[in-house]
């Protein structure tokens, strides 16, 4: 019994101490504009996302309903194909809603990441953690749940296969179940 309530109180201190971690990586994070003239990884389709990023009316207004005290932190890699795929999307919401969005990349983000993984157990990216007040109101990993059950449900096909299908999948979407996903996310 004495194990167990130690095991509890251990769990329930590192709560806030990670609620912390990312409110203080939010402020060590750069702007959408910022990241996106870094990029040099995937350049022309993070450009292209961007550019042709769009939210639908009813995603831009209930997240402007929940936005008051909200901030965005993302955990993103260039070089990663559900980052270029997503983010792009996510900063133009963030944008049409005037909450902040800040990013850093996976070894600044580490001290996050590694208490948020995927259901297959790993660190990826990006990660997006909703803050409200300075508190972790929220958490969406790598990619959308749908395309997520199947491409671990695809295991069999070759990886170049698979990716290709995934992007396929993302070209196809354009963010929407992301955003979607994110705004409901934001409401509980």
């Amino acid at each position: 019994m004495t194990r167990l309530l130690a095991l509890a109180v251990m769990l329930a201190a590192s709560v806030p101490a990670r609620a912390q971690d990312a409110a203080a990586l939010f402020d060590r994070g750069v702007t959408w504009d910022a990241f996106l003239a870094d990029v040099q990884s995937q350049r022309d389709k993070w450009q292209t996302n961007a550019g042709r990023a769009t939210v639908d009316a009813d995603l831009v207004q209930r997240f402007k309903r929940v936005a008051p005290g909200l901030k965005i932190l993302v955990v993103a890699e260039p070089s990663c194909s559900d980052s270029v795929n997503t983010i792009p999307y996510l900063a133009k919401l963030a944008a049409l809603t005037g909450v902040d969005l800040r990013i850093v990349n996976k070894a600044t983000g580490a001290p996050v990441i590694e208490h948020h993984l995927t259901p297959d157990g790993r660190t990826a990216t990006p990660t997006v953690i909703l803050l409200r007040d300075g508190k972790e109101a929220g958490v969406w990993v790598e990619r959308p749940a749908v395309l997520q059950t199947w491409h671990m449900s695809m295991a069999a096909l070759d990886s170049d296969e698979r990716l290709r299908r995934k992007l396929s999948w993302y070209d196809w979407d354009r963010g929407a179940t992301t955003l979607a996903e994110i705004v409901a996310l934001a409401e509980k």
